[in-house]
């Protein structure tokens, strides 16, 4: 299973990291993790159909991020 870490937008620094199928599903097990993604850079991820409810994305790079679908309820 391939590894894969989201960064900080601005210093480059690790948020949160671990092996999973792919960069949606790591960012599904941060939210899960409750990890503050505040900041995080997800420019031109697919997150399509994603759960991020309740998310921390205050700050967060979107831009060209696929989101069609994604749970945002509660999500900053």
């Amino acid at each position: 299973m391939p590894h894969f870490e989201i960064k900080n937008r601005w210093t480059g620094a690790i948020i949160y990291q671990d092996e999973a199928e792919s960069f949606k599903a790591l960012v599904e097990a941060a939210v899960k993790a409750r990890a503050n993604l505040a900041g995080a850079n997800l420019a031109g991820a697919d997150l399509a159909g994603a759960n991020l409810a309740g998310a921390d994305l205050v700050g967060a790079d979107l831009v060209g991020a696929d989101l069609v679908g994604a749970d945002l309820v509660g999500a900053d």
